[in-house]
């Protein structure tokens, strides 16, 4: 029997997170490029970013075809948040001038192993600079195991890169985080919570 969603939130009615959704005018643009097996996950946080900011699109595919978007974007201030060798570090106080000018925010949300796969099959990606971090913001996301140091999740890494871009404050985004992890694990045994939450 299907479970009942929440209109708004779309989660389950018991996780439903409505009461902790902010609405948050950003100036950079999100446009998040979503695996497809990444949408029926009940812990995944692209969804979360895009109840909160008012200028965030998740377009779902793994291919040049899904995500012909990217021909529309301006490539001298499009950016895509991805740590490879090449990449410009947001909080690097020296690359500040260039941080600025970004006007879009391009996020691969999926497995390491199937972001890796978007970015091979989408060449269209390559004609972007590559952004990360130099120093990697605490991991509040405990509840989705991560096989790398430097994961974060979706909604963490958004979160980081707009207040380093355009001082977004991220309290709000956090505390929608707050709320998926404590409804997401209130029915768990405390042992098995225990695990997830220290």
């Amino acid at each position: 029997m299907a479970r009942t969603l929440c209109n708004h939130c779309n989660f389950v009615l018991n996780t439903c997170i409505c009461s902790a959704i902010t609405n948050i005018n950003n100036k950079v643009t999100v446009i998040i490029l979503q695996h497809p097996s990444e949408e029926k996950i009940a812990k995944n946080t692209a969804k979360l970013l895009n109840l909160c900011l008012t200028d965030c699109q998740i377009i779902k595919g793994e291919n040049n075809d899904d995500f012909s978007i990217l021909k529309t974007l301006p490539v001298s201030s499009t950016v895509l948040l991805y740590p490879n060798e090449h990449a410009v570090n947001l909080d690097d106080n020296t690359e500040q001038p260039s941080v600025k000018s970004i006007t879009h925010l391009i996020v691969v949300d999926g497995t390491w192993k199937k972001a890796y796969k978007i970015l091979q099959l989408t060449t269209l990606l390559n004609k972007f600079k590559t952004v990360s971090f130099k120093q990697l913001p605490k991991n509040r996301y405990a509840i989705r195991k991560a096989p790398r140091a430097d994961s974060l999740s979706t909604l963490e890494a958004v979160a980081h890169s707009l207040f380093l871009i355009e001082q977004l404050n991220p309290a709000p985004l956090y505390n929608a985080l707050n709320e998926l992890i404590q409804k997401q694990t209130q029915h768990m045994p405390e042992h098995v919570k225990a695990r997830y939450l220290d």
